[in-house]
């Protein structure tokens, strides 16, 4: 099963709902997913001021309401 997840105040959190019984041991790997700045920065022409707004920023990498 992969999913996709959050990391935020210490906490590691699926996107979604997952299939599992409450206390189910689980084997967790993690791999970093590029933020959409990185996918989209070599087809834009940006200003670096703006860059630097769009990566501080928390919406970017996860869901609003998240």
């Amino acid at each position: 099963m992969s999913v996709s997840a959050v990391y935020r105040k210490g906490v590691i959190k699926p996107l979604k709902k997952l299939d599992l019984e409450e206390n189910e041991e689980v084997e967790i790997e993690i791999k970093r997913r590029k933020s959409i700045v990185d996918e989209i920065s070599g087809g834009l022409k940006l200003k670096q001021d703006v860059i630097d707004k769009l990566v501080e920023s928390e919406d970017v990498y996860a869901p609003e309401g998240f």
